[in-house]
């Protein structure tokens, strides 16, 4: 289906607080939003489906507002991932060289064998990214193609999901009359969307994504996906925690939470009282009391404690902070005002809040570090769409290989 504007794609943002569906049309210069809808998740718990009819309605309730927006239906669209169902490896395989040179065909050989290897493990790949070639016992080269020898080796960096998270989605996606036509992880696509060409490309540069339940994050090294972490902490905890030293409802809790959401302020302002009614007449309702102070502590342990355990995984992984030339943070928790002073402070380094860029007349509501996730799937999306135009690419006929390869084009 296509338009004058150029190809009609879709994505779909399965939050665990907030669905999301963006429909658009690309071409090799721009992103046009169409129609888009965003809803209250039900069933959905980062990414995976938790409760399949709730799952169902929230879906079909989100994509049918996006798709009258637009003025067409969608049948198949490009879905993230979060959570600690992906999984990021290093892997090295190796295969014999088809020919007097190397072609595509013999990466792509590779990258059977080692998708293969995943799939007896009951695991689907999301992501392989080819790191580094070797042609026999030569040096690590940038690009092998048309280089003479014996035996090529690559070592790929994976990202895999679980195969029962995937297939759970798709049984779920296919009672809504759709299909997936490509995986992404949420943090690949949050540095899409959040990093400009030259933090992209740098030496190193780290993208957080706060969500809902989960906490994401990406490496970026010369404009490669070097590394992709989740913690299973976000928002919802700072409200839980809130709701539970308050001693309150959670739906109150959130209500103070998005009421009082700066972290900064100043002395004077620190022993003000923030009140709010709990209750109704009938239930003798009353009032919860908390200073400002008491209320940004809070909210900052919990935001400190993702951060460190950001920091510890990166570390354990030898991805410490001196890598970083640049460090973003986007997703829902960045409505919280002074959230980058945390990240300064436990890294050491400058950050910034990510917005969505790269999208000429993106409408005022979506540019928000909470829709970068899904705007960074149009822009996957668009690289795919720019390499399939401008190259022959990879020979590779329709299928879950497809999938895969479709990273490598989007480079």
């Amino acid at each position: 289906m296509s338009k004058s504007k150029g190809k009609i794609i879709a994505c779909l943002d399965l939050g665990t607080t907030k669905i999301t569906c963006i429909i658009a049309a690309i071409n090799e210069r721009n992103i046009s939003i169409l129609g888009y809808s965003y809803k209250q998740s039900q069933g959905i718990v980062a990414s995976a489906i938790s409760d399949m009819e709730l799952a169902q309605s929230s879906i079909v309730k989100v994509i049918s507002d996006a798709e009258k927006k637009a003025g067409f239906n969608i049948d198949r669209l490009i879905l993230s991932l979060s959570g600690n169902r992906l999984l990021s490896e290093k892997k090295e395989v190796n295969n014999k060289i088809s020919g007097s040179t190397v072609r595509g065909s013999d990466i792509t050989n590779l990258a059977r064998k080692i998708a293969a290897q995943y799939n007896k493990n009951n695991r689907e790949v999301v992501h392989l990214i080819p790191l580094q070639y070797k042609i026999d016992d030569s040096n690590y080269v940038q690009n092998p193609r048309h280089m003479s020898g014996d035996k090529l080796t690559t070592k790929f960096h994976m990202i895999s999901a679980s195969m029962t998270t995937t297939k759970n989605i798709q049984s779920c996606l296919k009672r809504c009359q759709l299909s997936v036509n490509n995986y992404i992880s949420e943090s690949y696509s949050t540095a899409l969307a959040c990093l400009n060409d030259s933090e992209f490309n740098s030496s190193g540069s780290l993208v957080i994504n706060m969500g809902g339940v989960t906490t994401s994050f990406a490496v970026i090294m010369d404009g490669n996906l070097v590394y992709n972490g989740n913690i299973n902490i976000g928002g919802v905890n700072i409200t839980k925690d809130i709701s539970t030293i308050l001693n309150i409802d959670f739906d109150i809790a959130e209500q103070i939470k998005i009421l009082n959401n700066s972290l900064i302020i100043n002395p004077i302002e620190e022993k003000e009282l923030i009140k709010m009614k709990i209750g109704s007449f009938s239930d003798n309702f009353g009032i919860v009391r908390i200073t400002k102070k008491e209320l940004r502590d809070i909210i900052s342990c919990r935001i400190e404690e993702i951060i460190e355990m950001v920091k510890k995984d990166l570390d354990k992984n030898s991805y410490g902070s001196h890598l970083f030339k640049n460090i973003v943070i986007s997703g829902g928790v960045c409505s919280i005002i002074g959230v980058e002073k945390i990240v300064n402070r436990v890294f050491d380094k400058q950050a910034r809040i990510g917005y969505p860029q790269k999208v000429n007349d993106l409408p005022s509501e979506l540019n928000d570090p909470s829709f970068s996730n899904p705007i960074g799937m149009l822009i996957f999306l668009q690289n795919i769409y720019r390499k399939e135009k401008n190259s022959s690419g990879f020979d590779i006929k329709a299928g879950p290989l497809k999938k895969l390869i479709n990273y490598l084009m989007s480079l």
